[in-house]
């Protein structure tokens, strides 16, 4: 018995680092079915409060180990059972030591609930172990297991070292693979042509996928990209930030955690534990923003998010010492001096300024410096262009031609 629990907590180890979806969709090609498919894996947090809910009434005393957003939306949450505890998909009673896996979409309904028995490497299908070897040269099997309707999932180690996870039926017919992404579920490459675009001017199919598959998320920002998608980030009812792609047209494309998309050795530090000389910098430059986050990163460095007065998100880096380094909007999609602003997201005193001694002008663009001051472009009823520069407070303090 005690053998048994051990193989079982093995497994369900297992799981937290190597786990996802099987949702995926089906293809007689390894290569197509893994480029269509694809997870990360997230906090517990991020999962929609309709599903934590679920999970805490229907399997009371059970732990989530792990929660896997998949690039169309979806969620699997991997949850570990209490001992007696009976699922209606399962056959068994006797169910202490599994693991339930719980499919749910976007908007928190469950999908499915299956759960899952550890099988020896070597005890597999043989065509299973064929198609695996036929499809992935090289790669190496790591785990397998059956769930509750007799398909198995097979977890590789592909030759140049990435993650997938294969699914067969209970025949080892080969259904679907899906490729675990540990940056995050985006399908576009990122270039430094980002626009800001405001909320307002978002494209209604976007908005109202938002507010259909997300009740009650709001929407933080927006960015167009270098190919004309749409980046937009929202934080959701449950709290968790989400950055989801869209196409040019406006059409749902992917969904990743918002700052998963990057590997790093960041580890979290409380705002209150900030060295003084970074708060004191925070507070002359910035006056009035909010610390939102911290990380100290490998080198010894701190990385400080924060959100200005004027609604701007910002990432600040300092030395070990707290000595500031560079400054750059949240996802380091600009210039690391200055940061693109939305214009109606001036502060009033600026806005005030223009329409006061430049009647009838027009923005054209404003910067948010690294040290909180302000560039705004502007071109005269005349016709002439010209840079103001504000304080970070807003107040007026020198122009020049451009």
């Amino acid at each position: 018995m005690k053998k048994n629990q051990k193989t079982l907590i093995a497994f369900a180890l297992s799981l937290v680092l190597f786990s996802c979806s099987n949702n995926g969709t089906g293809s007689t090609s390894a290569g197509a079915s893994t480029a269509a498919s694809t997870y990360e894996v997230v906090a517990a947090s991020a999962l929609p409060t309709t599903v934590s809910s679920y999970i805490t009434s229907k399997y009371a005393g059970a732990t989530t180990t792990q929660v896997n957003l998949n690039s169309n939306g979806s969620y699997v949450a991997y949850v570990a059972l209490p001992a007696g505890t009976t699922l209606k998909s399962s056959a068994t009673a006797k169910t202490s030591g599994l693991i339930a896996i719980l499919d749910f979409t976007a908007k928190g309904t469950l999908l499915s609930a299956k759960t899952d028995t550890p099988i020896l490497v070597p005890n597999l299908l043989p065509a299973i172990t064929t198609y695996i070897t036929t499809n992935y040269v090289g790669a190496t099997i790591t785990s397998a297991h059956s769930e509750s309707d007799g398909s198995f999932d097979v977890f590789i180690t592909a030759a140049d070292a990435s993650k997938v996870k294969l699914n067969f039926d209970a025949a080892g017919t080969f259904v679907s693979a899906n490729t675990f992404q540990p940056n995050g579920n985006h399908k576009h490459r990122h270039d430094g042509n980002q626009i800001p675009v405001a909320i307002a001017d978002l494209a209604a199919s976007i908005t109202s996928y938002i507010s259909t598959n997300y009740t009650g998320a709001t929407i933080t920002s927006a960015h167009k990209e270098g190919d004309n998608s749409f980046d937009v980030f929202i934080t959701t009812a449950a709290g968790a930030n989400l950055n989801l792609n869209f196409s040019a047209a406006g059409d749902f494309v992917s969904v990743s955690s918002n700052g998963n998309n990057h590997s790093n050795n960041e580890t979290q530090v409380l705002i209150a534990d900030l060295l003084p000389a970074i708060t004191t910098y925070i507070t002359t430059t910035f006056p009035g923003a909010t610390i939102v986050s911290a990380q100290k990163d490998w080198n010894g460095g701190f990385e400080v998010h924060l959100t200005t007065v004027a609604g701007v998100r910002l990432e600040l880096n300092f030395d070990a010492t707290g000595v500031f380094i560079v400054g750059s909007d949240s996802n380091n999609n600009h210039p690391p001096l200055m940061v693109p602003l939305i214009i109606k997201d001036l502060i009033n005193t600026i806005k005030t300024y223009i329409t006061t001694n430049y009647a009838g002008a027009t923005v054209t663009g404003a910067n948010l410096e690294s040290d909180g001051s302000y560039d705004i472009f502007i071109t005269s009823t005349a016709g002439t262009k010209l840079k103001l520069n504000f304080s970070s407070t807003g107040v007026f303090v020198s122009v020049t031609n451009v």
